[in-house]
């Protein structure tokens, strides 16, 4: 797999090293912390190895739950990757169209996380996860907590989470998911501190 021409065709750009790396590293199912600044390109590299997977038929979740801590970033993320995925489409067709979501408190048409790639804000998820979602009934909770389990995840602007609730609550979840879902961890600033408890997670095997 040709993966520096694969994101030259997703994006009409040349990927960065660190781009290829963590696209190969979730494709084999490895837990990635990138560290990169603003700008940099890290969507196009949290979703890539999503439809390269689905065009190539590798063996790899079925959706992608990508949370963000403010529901502004969540819309703009949808609109982006709606015409990111339309693109790729029109190059490598699937044998039906992906459909891209959104599950937020004022957008709730996403409620049990049917969607291929689904954005939420990180208290949707969080709830989905504990099993207590806001936006379904309480006996439909395991529904959305078992798409959590089966999909491919992406925690973006990490740095923007409260470091003694919403982080800690993350880093709960992601050892519960660890060798179950894939997950990458996407941030422009973290401290050391933060940066390293991930790394427990995601090396403790």
């Amino acid at each position: 797999m040709n993966i520096p021409q694969l994101f030259h065709t997703l994006t009409t750009h040349h990927p960065y090293n660190f781009q290829t790396q963590t696209i190969n590293r979730i494709l084999n199912r490895e837990d990635t912390l990138l560290r990169a600044p603003t700008g940099s390109g890290k969507t196009e590299t949290a979703i890539a190895p999503f439809l390269f997977a689905k065009s190539l038929k590798l063996d790899f979740p079925n959706k992608l739950i990508y949370v963000v801590p403010l529901r502004t970033l969540a819309n703009s993320l949808r609109q982006r990757v709606e015409k990111m995925v339309a693109n790729w489409e029109s190059v490598y067709p699937l044998e039906r169209k992906l459909v891209v979501t959104l599950q937020t408190g004022e957008n709730p048409e996403e409620p049990r996380f049917e969607g291929d790639i689904i954005f939420c804000t990180i208290d949707q998820m969080l709830s989905s996860f504990l099993n207590i979602p806001y936006s379904v009934g309480r006996g439909s909770g395991n529904v959305n907590c078992g798409a959590i389990f089966a999909s491919y995840l992406v925690f973006d602007e990490l740095h923007l989470l409260d470091p003694d609730r919403s982080f800690t609550t993350v880093l709960k979840v992601l050892q519960q998911i660890k060798g179950i879902s894939p997950f990458l961890l996407m941030t422009a600033t973290l401290t050391d501190e933060l940066a390293a408890k991930i790394k427990e997670i995601i090396e403790d095997s």
